[in-house]
């Protein structure tokens, strides 16, 4: 349970950073000597902290001649910095974001939005950020109009792409950035979960000890839709599907399905497991429900019909 009244899904909510902090110093030596990129794609899993890393980097570099500036020692925003305050009221012109706070990939409409604020708004000396999340599931007509947004940046301008490796990414997108790869080591892992959990003040949950199975920030989000859910332990596998599934069909919570997905790869990993001398059935029926829950993220299927579908290997998933 979080106890801090803190939005633990936004990661803007969060003044520390927990871990990357030598992708943090690589970033600010190459900024300080004038070595920044324009175009960066930040590959990882989705909860590793990739948007917590540029995040704080923005807030450092906007608050370098600041009485408010960012503590480099503890890698903490300080709340009381202008520029950090005006992002949150979404004021800061130099600072633009697209991505997942919505529902859905950016779309040729969002880049059109943000070229139009680039007229709108005069440069001020003063470095322009442009965060751009999920890039890897925009549309080749999103990505063409990025791609001629970001062809000639001026020399205010920052692209901050962020691929989280739900699907292959347009590779014109990936040939015109300099890409940095973030990945975390198991031990990594567990102390950033514990650092989060510290810091929101979350108690313990039973998905706690399936770290391995997906990221730090993932897993946080996972345990606190569980607790809004009433997602217990005790419960069979399939009621706990059953209620994400409904879920997603009430407010089409994209978590609701990542949460599936996790799920699914716990449950059949201990399967294989238990059951090595069946390990390529177990890996067949596995596939058939992962092809199943795809095809109801991206194709809107019935969801009456994908419940039966499921229901039909309810004795694999007890």
């Amino acid at each position: 349970m979080n106890s801090t009244g803190l939005d633990i899904s936004n990661p803007m909510t969060s003044l520390r950073l927990f871990g990357l902090e030598k992708q943090f110093n690589n970033f600010a030596t190459l900024y300080k000597n004038k070595k920044l990129p324009k175009i960066i794609l930040l590959t990882g899993d989705k909860g590793i902290g990739k948007f917590t890393l540029i995040f704080h980097f923005i807030n450092y570099i906007f608050s370098l001649n600041s009485d408010s500036s960012y503590n480099l020692q503890d890698f903490l925003i300080n709340e009381n910095n202008t520029s950090y305050k005006k992002i949150l009221m979404k004021v800061e012109q130099n600072f633009n974001y697209i991505g997942s706070e919505k529902p859905n990939a950016a779309k040729i409409e969002d880049i059109r939005n943000i070229k139009k604020k680039f007229y709108k708004s005069s440069l001020n000396n003063f470095p322009r950020f442009t965060i751009l999340d999920d890039v890897e599931l925009m549309n080749i007509n999103a990505a063409n109009a990025l791609l001629k947004l970001i062809e000639e940046p001026s020399v205010y301008d920052y692209f901050i792409l962020i691929n989280n490796k739900k699907q292959k990414m347009i590779e014109t997108l990936h040939s015109r950035s300099i890409e940095v790869k973030i990945f975390l080591e198991s031990e990594q892992k567990n102390k950033i979960f514990n650092d989060l959990k510290e810091n929101f003040k979350i108690e313990n949950n039973f998905l706690d000890r399936y770290i391995n199975f997906t990221t730090p920030g993932m897993l946080i989000r996972f345990s606190s839709l569980f607790e809004k859910l009433g997602i217990k332990e005790e419960e069979s596998f399939y009621d706990m599907i059953s209620k994400l599934l409904e879920q997603f069909k009430k407010k089409k919570n994209t978590l609701c399905l990542d949460s599936v997905d996790f799920l699914l790869d716990v449950k059949f990993f201990q399967l294989a497991t238990n059951n090595s001398d069946r390990v390529l059935e177990i890996s067949e029926i596995k596939n058939k429900l992962i092809n199943l829950f795809n095809q109801y993220r991206n194709f809107n299927l019935n969801s009456d019909t994908v419940f039966n579908q499921f229901k039909s290997y309810s004795n694999y998933v007890r």
